[in-house]
């Protein structure tokens, strides 16, 4: 069976592929109700007992037990390796997020409504923000891997978004490029893509995003608006956690015609019945994130379709996928700015999984170019070491390798007058007018590389380092590699001597 994950801050969500036919899978909840979804949750019990999921889920208000949400958003800033703190104990990132595709492979086997045949494999195509850095590419590839789905690709979200997109509406002429902007708000990252549709190819021309924008920010505008209403601002992690629950209900409730939000608060805080909200005051709080996602769309824009006149005139849609986009006040303010061309997935929880899972029918058809998000580069010395300089090995909007063509692949080579090689890569979402990191910028371990022949056996890290006469006769080659889901591999090498290491390059310990 093959699927389409899309493993979200707040709800992951599985669709199949089922002879042309793309349904969104269904689990059955604690109370035995059916949704479209499966809840991205941790919970710690006593005898530092983990639940995830739907078992997790189940334990809500329940004392003695302790929960983790959007532990999504931990994968771009923390290394495979480094704790996650949960009821007072550590669990390593990649553990936590693949301990919690295990669980949701088993309820999909067990408690969803996916008709599989005894002992036919899973196999699905999985998605990451667009913003991603290689660190949360790395961690959730693996980690599906470790679980035992086959995967068949991995793709950026919005680019999901943009399939499901072309597959339900169709293009108004299959042979000529259409122009699609994805607006892909999810619970808890912000994307843009301008995509180029041509029947089945989708080129990808430019992304921009925000990494910590989503519902989850809405939801606690939600409810720092209560606490205010209460006069409270100190409350413990708990009571914290289920007031966020309810925020989000509240929240996920609301419709153009809402005009106040009700808190049934009582059990969090005794003697207050209802805290009400209007509307108007809780959307004039959200629109400064929402003016912050249109202008990541107006740059991925600018830059994708700057050589037109009018870079808007070329675009067929703006294509609101992703559960927050669902906001009464997002699709108010966008249609306010970009009118008819705004258009709203009927599902927009479950876009990205459907597209997902039409990539994962078509994998053999369907041609996708995916492009860096990000810069990744190296800082250098210049100048004979009187300035420090920022080297982009591959810059941002670089078309990324698909399936069948070689991995992408940038050298440098140069004669070294230092003993020792001190490598201080990052990643950054912009450089500025000087060509210097900027932005979101994540940097990764250090890679320390011995020149001199006399250091090439020993620990480079109990070295310091000096100018050494005599090794800028060697000839150092660095060869960096990029696979097709954008994880880089460096492979340093003294020409010279023969002597040589490889790198996976990302963010540990």
């Amino acid at each position: 069976m093959r699927l389409g994950i899309d493993f979200g801050t707040t709800r992951t969500v599985v669709a199949g592929a089922d002879r042309g036919n793309y349904p969104v899978i269904s689990f059955q909840g604690p109370s035995g109700d059916s949704r479209g979804w499966y809840p991205s949750v941790v919970a710690a019990g006593p005898g530092e007992k983990l639940l995830f999921g739907l078992d997790a889920e189940a334990r809500f208000g329940e004392p003695g037990w302790s929960f983790l949400k959007s532990f999504k958003r931990f994968l771009g800033s923390n290394a495979a390796d480094a704790s996650i703190q949960l009821a007072g104990t550590g669990y390593s990132t990649l553990e936590l997020v693949t301990r919690f595709l295990r669980q949701l492979k088993i309820d999909l086997l067990e408690r969803s409504n996916l008709d599989l045949a005894r002992g036919e494999p899973l196999e699905a195509f999985i998605a990451v923000p667009a913003n991603s850095n290689s660190n949360q590419r790395f961690i959730t590839l693996e980690s599906f891997a470790r679980t035992g789905f086959g995967v068949l690709g991995m793709m950026n979200e919005p680019s999901a978004g943009g399939i499901e997109f072309a597959h339900r509406y169709g293009t108004k002429h299959s042979a000529k490029r259409e122009h699609l902007v994805v607006y892909d708000l999810g619970g808890g990252t912000f994307d843009a893509s301008v995509i180029t549709v041509k029947g089945e190819s989708f080129d990808v021309l430019a992304n921009e995003g925000v990494a910590r924008l989503g519902g989850d920010d809405f939801d606690q505008i939600l409810m720092e608006l209560v606490l205010a209403r209460l006069g409270s601002t100190a409350i413990d992690p708990r009571t914290e956690f289920d007031l966020l629950e309810l925020c989000r209900t509240a929240k996920e409730n609301l419709n153009p015609n809402s005009r106040r939000i009700s808190i049934d608060a009582e059990h969090l805080f005794p003697g207050v019945r209802e805290v009400v909200i209007p509307t108007t005051e809780f959307y004039e709080r959200c629109q400064p994130l929402v003016e912050q996602t249109i202008e990541a769309v107006e740059l991925a824009t600018a830059r994708a379709l700057g050589n037109f006149d009018d870079p808007w005139g070329e675009v067929t849609a703006l294509y609101l996928v992703g559960g927050s986009s669902d906001l009464p006040i997002v699709a108010r303010t966008l249609r306010d700015r970009y009118g008819r061309r705004v258009r709203r997935s009927p599902y927009p929880y479950a876009a990205t999984a459907i597209g997902l899972a039409i990539a994962a029918d078509r994998v053999k058809t369907q041609r996708l170019q995916e492009r860096f998000s990000r810069y990744f580069g190296v800082w250098r010395e210049a100048d004979y070491g009187r300035v420090i300089t920022f080297d982009p090995i591959f810059p941002r909007e670089t078309p990324l390798p698909h399936d069948g063509q070689p991995d992408l692949v940038s050298t440098r080579r140069y004669r070294p007058v230092h003993n020792l090689g001190y490598f201080r890569y990052l990643e950054c979402s912009r450089l500025d007018s000087e060509g210097r990191p900027a932005g979101d910028i994540t940097p990764w371990d250090a890679v320390a590389f011995p020149f001199d022949p006399g250091l090439q056996k020993k620990a480079p890290e109990t070295v310091q380092v000096q100018r050494q006469p005599g090794v800028e006769e060697h000839l150092v080659e660095e060869h960096y590699r990029c696979d097709p889901v954008g994880i880089i591999e460096v492979t340093i090498a003294d020409q010279t001597t023969g002597f040589s290491k490889s790198y996976r390059l990302r963010k540990s310990g």
